[in-house]
């Protein structure tokens, strides 16, 4: 039969599946005149122009929705052109809607194609089907999550998505040419296990999946990467490279790294809080023997300032070890107005043992009260992260500053930090701690507070201490930020409102 002369007509239906109206080029095509197509059963119409759509078409389609492929042609072979035939079911009527079209994906594969290039209505059909088949890909590819790539065996790529720029924006023309550019960019210690998965995995015909870390430079940032690879192998087993994905897993990680570090706390917590009850009797049974003795020492007694001391650091003691369990709670204390001033006094404690000796520490709070309603727990974790920080930034003489004070709505905050000056929106109080550290380099300031960020050694820092103090802040509805020179120092500023 000839392929019909329109691209697409409707046909409305009866419940019974009659025609009771057409279109005048489905009319046509079926060599009728409009008219003389009502009442027909469009079903036995259809199957009279071509038998093979018998078993295609089901009796009785016309009482559900439907939809299937007719193709057009004859022979033995399996034609590429056909109609899309739609149904589309109403109350007491229905449209059947049929459009010339190429056959599905599966089928076109087996068709006859000696006649496409004969046909300009198919050949057209299937260019604009590549056309939308290749914009479909590059909108999925540009908009998917990931980095797609083809790598060869020498790791240097014939092909990698969009996305490899936001990572490597000055290096990533490279990424086609040095074949050692991405073992380099591969945190060091990661990169044993890179080689050990493609040794293994490499010589079979089987997706796999891996994760390491990139350090992205110039600020050596570590990004947690989900790597997706499928081997190209010839039939005699010749390794040509990979197809595959890579996939930023950094958030996942960070959720990791919460939950493993809130399940370590739980743990610790179960061992100080026994350690620390047994500590405590020992220290009270110390406590009691020196309060006695003092007691009963004359004022002149050469070991009554010795036994006042021990009697002293009894106490100290048991109260250190207390803070220090207040920082590994397993559940943050809820939130409650406090004085900010008492909750850094109570830190010095630990803050003595953190900082070298030769460290000068300033510390001005004033003489009134700054209150703030803040969850004690995280609000300690914080200022220790901020002191942790300047005391690696310093030398042997080192100076660090902890300055605390009242700010009233609309007056400046942070000063330094940003582009424009930024102002209280509510009363609060600024905690700013300065060191005469080394500084931060200017090309690293915009990634002081992202996750897994650190300029220590990796095995030295986790790059998550200044994201919490972000974190806590946010949460609190406050404002972080510092100034830095490098070689003069840093000043990191803490904005919280007051309840």
């Amino acid at each position: 039969m000839k392929a019909p002369e329109f691209e697409n007509c409707q046909v409305g239906l009866n419940t019974n599946g009659q025609i009771f109206q057409s279109s005048a080029g489905f009319a046509s095509w079926v060599g009728k005149k409009p008219d003389e197509v009502k009442g027909l059963c469009l079903r036995e119409l259809l199957v009279s122009l071509e038998p093979s759509w018998e078993t295609i078409l089901p009796q009785f389609f016309e009482r559900a929705p439907f939809e299937c492929f007719l193709p057009i042609g004859g022979g033995m072979e399996i034609s590429s052109m056909g109609l899309a035939f739609v149904f589309c079911k109403y109350d007491d009527l229905g449209i059947a809607s049929i459009s010339t079209a190429l056959a599905p994906h599966d089928t076109l594969k087996k068709a006859f194609m000696g006649d496409l290039m004969n046909n300009p209505q198919a050949l057209a059909s299937t260019l604009i089907r590549l056309q939308k088949a290749e914009s479909r890909l590059s909108d999925y590819i540009s908009n998917f999550p990931g980095i797609f790539f083809t790598q060869r065996p020498d790791l240097t790529f014939s092909y990698l998505s969009k996305g490899i720029k936001t990572l490597f924006p000055m290096e990533h023309n490279e990424f086609y040419r040095n074949s050692g550019l991405f073992k380099d960019k591969i945190l060091e210690i990661d990169r044993d296990h890179f080689e050990k998965e493609l040794s293994l995995h490499g010589g079979k015909r089987e997706t796999f999946s891996f994760s390491y870390r990139f350090q992205i430079p110039p600020t050596n940032q570590i990004i947690y990467v989900l790597d997706i690879r499928t081997p190209i192998i010839t039939g005699t087993n010749k390794l040509l490279g990979y197809d595959g994905v890579f996939i930023d897993i950094t958030r996942q990680a960070i959720a990791e790294h919460r939950l493993s570090n809130s399940v370590w706390r739980e743990g610790l917590t179960t061992l100080t809080n026994g350690l620390v009850h047994d500590f405590s009797n020992l220290m009270a049974g110390i406590f009691s023997i020196s309060e006695l003795y003092f007691g009963m020492m004359e004022k002149d007694d050469p070991m009554a300032n010795g036994m006042k001391q021990i009697k002293k650091s009894t106490m100290q003691a048991q109260k250190l070890v207390r803070r220090i369990i207040d920082l590994h709670r397993d559940k943050p204390a809820a939130r409650a107005s406090h004085d900010l001033r008492d909750l850094i006094k109570d830190q010095m404690d630990l803050i003595g043992i953190l900082l070298p000796r030769s460290t000068k520490l300033n510390i001005r709070f004033g003489k009134s009260p700054l209150v703030a309603f803040i969850e004690e727990t995280g609000f300690r974790q914080v200022i220790l992260n901020l002191i942790i920080n300047a005391k690696d930034a310093i030398g042997k003489n080192g100076q660090i500053k902890i300055v605390a004070k009242s700010i009233s709505k609309g007056k400046p905050i942070l000063k330094g930090f940003g582009n424009t000056t930024m102002f209280a929106k509510a009363k609060g109080t600024e905690i700013s701690i300065q060191d005469n550290g080394s500084g931060i380099p200017e090309d690293l300031t915009d990634k002081i507070f992202d996750p897994f960020f650190t300029t220590k050694e990796t095995d030295s820092g986790s790059g998550f201490g200044l994201y919490n103090c972000k974190l806590f802040v946010e949460d609190h509805n406050g404002e972080i930020g510092f100034t830095s020179k490098a070689g003069k120092g840093s000043t990191f500023y803490i904005f919280l409102p007051l309840e």
